[in-house]
C-alpha cells in the first residue's frame, strides 16, 4: 500500500493538519520551524528559513499555502 503522504509520514500529516487549522492571519513562533522543514520536504527543497519579521511574511505565506494544498490534496 503506497503512503499517500510522502514525504511525511501519516503521523506527521496528522499533526500539519492540526496545526494549519489555527492558522489565520498570524503564524506563532514556535511553530515557525516546523512549517518551514515540512515545506521544504514538500516542495523537495532546501531553503534557509526566513526571519519572521513582516518583511518576510511573503516567504510565510507561500509556505502556509503550500501547506494548506498538500492537506488538502491527500485529505
Amino acid at each position: 500500500m503506497e503512503n499517500k503522504y510522502i514525504p511525511l509520514s501519516e503521523e506527521e500529516f496528522i499533526e500539519l493538519k492540526g496545526n494549519l487549522e489555527g492558522i489565520k492571519a498570524f503564524l506563532p513562533e514556535h511553530l515557525m520551524g516546523h512549517f518551514w522543514e515540512k515545506c521544504n520536504r514538500i516542495r523537495g527543497e532546501r531553503i534557509n528559513q526566513p526571519c519572521g519579521c513582516s518583511s518576510a511574511a511573503g516567504l510565510w505565506g507561500d509556505c502556509v499555502a503550500v501547506l494548506r494544498k498538500f492537506v488538502n490534496e491527500r485529505s
